[in-house]
C-alpha cells in the first residue's frame, strides 16, 4: 500500500508541475553528431556478426542532418563504420576503434560550445554483465569501451550530450543522476520519490543516455524481403520512423520518404518524445521472439531534455 501511495503521489505531482520539468532548450547552437556502426565482419568469429548496425549509423546519420536542416541548426556530423571484411586503415579516422572514437570526441570537445548539442549514436554488440561496447576489430582484439569511460568523454564536451545506444545489455549505461534514480533497474519507487523531494540541490544533467534495453538483449530484424533484405535494430528502425525517415518499399528498402517527425510535440523533438514513440512502435513480433521484451530506457528522471525546435 505505502508503494501505491507513493506512486500516485509522485505521479500528481509530475502531472501539475509537468510545466516546469523540462531543461532550458539549447540555445540555436551547432549540433554535432557521431553515428557509429560495426558488422564485425573482418573479426575472425563469424558468431560476432551484425546485419542491420551499418544501416543503423548511415540512415541515422543523413535522418538526424535533415532534422538538423528543418530545425534551421547548423550541424556537422561524422560517421564512423566498420563495414566488410576490410582490415583497418591507420589513415582512416573514421574507423570506429576505440582510439580513433576517444580522438573524435576529443575534437568536439575542443570546438564546442556550452550552447551546442552533441548526439552520439552507436550500433554494435554490448557485453552481458558490463554492458561494455564492443568496438571495431584494432591491434588483433575486438576491445571493450567501459560505460564510464564513455561517460566520462562525453561529460567533457560543453553543451548538451545525448548518447543512443542500439546494443544488447546497453542499461548499464544508465546510472543514477543529481535528477533522477534509475528506477528500471534499482525497480524502486521509494528512491525514486526520495530523490525528487531531496533537500539536496536538484541537478539539471547536461547529458543523457537512451538505450535500446535494459539489462537484456537487444534484437535485429529483416526490414525488407528475401530478395532484397534490409536489417536493422529494432530500436534503431523504430527512431529514424520517430524522426520521420520512412522506408516506403519492402521490395526496393534504398526508398526513402521524409515526413514531419512523428514524435514531435508541440513542434519540438525532446528524448522523452523520442522515447515513447519507440515503445509504442517497436515492431518486435512475439511470435518470433518468444517472451523476451525490449525495454528502452532513458535517464533525466521527470527532467526532459528539448533537442530541436522545428
Amino acid at each position: 500500500m505505502k508503494k501505491i501511495l507513493l506512486f500516485l503521489t509522485l505521479v500528481s505531482i509530475l502531472f501539475f508541475t509537468s510545466c516546469e520539468l523540462f531543461l532550458d532548450e539549447p540555445i540555436q547552437g551547432k549540433v554535432y553528431y557521431i553515428n557509429v556502426g560495426i558488422d564485425y565482419e573482418n573479426n575472425s568469429n563469424s558468431d560476432d556478426n551484425l546485419s542491420g548496425t551499418v544501416n543503423d549509423a548511415k540512415e541515422l546519420h543523413e535522418a538526424l542532418g535533415v532534422v538538423i536542416t528543418k530545425a534551421k541548426r547548423t550541424g556537422t556530423g561524422y560517421l564512423m563504420v566498420q563495414e566488410g571484411a576490410f582490415a583497418e586503415n591507420p589513415s582512416d579516422s573514421e574507423y570506429p576503434s576505440i582510439a580513433k572514437l576517444q580522438a573524435k570526441l576529443s575534437k568536439v570537445q575542443g570546438i564546442a560550445k556550452e550552447e551546442d548539442l552533441t548526439i552520439l549514436t552507436y550500433s554494435g554488440h554490448g557485453e552481458e554483465t558490463t554492458g561494455r561496447l564492443v568496438l571495431a576489430y584494432s591491434g588483433g582484439v575486438n576491445q571493450r569501451l567501459d560505460p564510464a569511460t564513455l561517460l566520462s568523454w562525453m561529460a567533457a564536451i560543453p553543451g548538451k550530450k545525448l548518447i543512443i545506444l542500439d546494443s544488447c545489455f546497453s542499461g548499464m549505461f544508465v546510472e543514477d543522476s543529481p535528477s533522477s534514480t534509475n528506477i528500471i533497474l534499482n525497480n524502486s519507487i521509494e528512491k525514486f520519490f526520495e530523490t525528487y523531494h531531496s533537500s539536496d540541490a536538484y541537478g539539471e544533467p547536461d547529458l543523457f543516455v537512451f538505450t535500446a534495453s535494459t539489462n537484456t538483449l537487444s534484437y535485429e530484424k529483416d526490414f525488407g524481403t528475401d530478395a532484397n533484405p534490409h536489417p536493422h535494430g529494432i530500436f534503431s528502425y523504430a527512431l529514424l520512423e520517430a524522426l520521420g525517415w520512412n522506408h516506403i518499399s519492402e521490395t526496393d528498402p534504398s526508398l526513402i520518404t521524409i515526413s514531419a517527425p512523428p514524435a514531435a510535440k508541440n513542434e519540438q523533438i525532446t528524448v522523452d518524445g523520442l522515447f515513447k514513440f519507440i515503445k509504442k512502435n517497436q515492431d518486435i513480433d512475439s511470435s518470433y521472439y518468444g517472451s523476451v521484451y525490449q525495454h528502452p530506457m532513458t535517464t533525466g528522471g521527470p527532467l526532459d531534455l528539448v533537442l530541436f525546435n522545428l
